[in-house]
């Protein structure tokens, strides 16, 4: 009968320190209050001697990747490069048409994104953002791995002490990425993970249409951009109407995809789950393709400079620094909705 008392205090004890000032605290609009409780359990048990400041800066990070999840409904799709009309004239306003028949890229042949396959994926979920400077230094902090400041320099304090924190982290290796997402999926008790490259081109073409930029219309904006009037002359955009900079910046800054995700065209390419092999798409089964079982490389997406296609792949290999233009954002690999 005691240790069923304890055991039940336990459980109760961070919703009833909650209210103490001293008790780590933090507001979500979507995680339930028995969640975050249960978050708190998780840090208490996992770091018992870390100091309040970072315990409270990891629950903020834990809360935050559930809260900036967003649900993919599955479905079918055909995966790879769906081809371009031949006869476009300006290459940030392409409409698909089913006579399309030219590649979109010089490159798709080279890393195989040519050829085309069925994909039918499940539900899941991911995240609305890249991975930031603020949530990866709770995770190096914890760990004891060295933090960056904006020129990639090691620090000895945490970047959320600058005005860098909202900047997508840079990436030096693969697994970086990958032990960041397993850190959260143990902190929350959900499976979070990095995204399959299939999950990510489905999300980036608001499941699967033949669309060939992720923005929130499907065409880029930027200034100082290629698209005409009618006259002939550069379109000078207003600030509210442009979705699009090549340029690394803070995530969030420019308008979603119609599915409410951020920078899936543009900021920093996207580091993936799968190994990377250009013969993969000829042989990728079609339900919930995970990529080869083996590999050198890795899969990155959404590739930086010229024009940024959907279908956009590359491979990756360790860098001998930490790059910001490789970044990632994380994955909820289960079919029900965060919240």
């Amino acid at each position: 009968m005691l240790k069923t008392k304890l055991a039940t205090l336990f459980v109760i004890f961070p919703l009833l320190t909650a209210c103490g000032g001293n008790a780590l605290q933090v507001k979500s609009e979507h995680v339930s209050d028995e969640k975050i409780a249960e978050i708190i359990a998780n840090i208490e048990s996992f770091y018992p001697d870390a100091d309040k400041e970072l315990k409270q800066h990891i629950l903020e990070v834990a809360v935050k990747s559930i809260d900036d999840m967003v649900f993919i409904e599955g479905g079918s799709f055909m995966m790879g490069d769906f081809r371009a009309p031949c006869n476009t004239r300006d290459l940030d306003k392409i409409i698909w048409t089913p006579d399309a028949k030219c590649p979109s890229s010089y490159s798709y042949r080279k890393t195989g994104a040519l050829n085309l396959h069925k994909v039918t994926l499940s539900s899941y979920s991911l995240s609305m953002y890249e991975t930031t400077y603020f949530e990866f230094d709770a995770f190096r902090l914890i760990n004891n791995l060295n933090v960056l400041d904006y020129e990639r320099r090691v620090v000895k304090y945490p970047s959320s002490y600058h005005s860098y924190d909202n900047d997508p982290t840079p990436i030096q290796k693969w697994q970086e990425a990958k032990n960041y997402c397993l850190w959260v999926a143990e902190l929350t008790d959900l499976p979070f993970d990095l995204p399959t490259e299939a999950q990510w081109e489905y999300a980036a073409r608001n499941r699967g249409q033949n669309i060939y930029y992720a923005t929130n219309d499907g065409f880029i904006r930027y200034q100082d951009g290629s698209l005409e009037n009618e006259n002939g002359y550069p379109i000078d955009y207003k600030a509210e109407e442009i979705n699009y900079d090549n340029d690394v910046r803070k995530v969030g800054l420019l308008p979603p995809s119609p599915l409410g995700l951020y920078d899936m065209t543009g900021n920093a390419s996207e580091l993936v789950n799968d190994w990377f092999s250009k013969d993969y798409y000829k042989q990728s089964p079609e339900f919930n393709p995970q990529g080869p079982d083996i590999g050198i490389k890795k899969v990155f997406r959404d590739i930086q400079g010229g024009k940024r296609f959907v279908t956009t792949r590359g491979d990756f290999e360790d860098q001998p620094e930490h790059h910001p233009s490789y970044g990632f954002r994380c994955v909820l690999q289960q079919t029900s909705a965060a919240w």
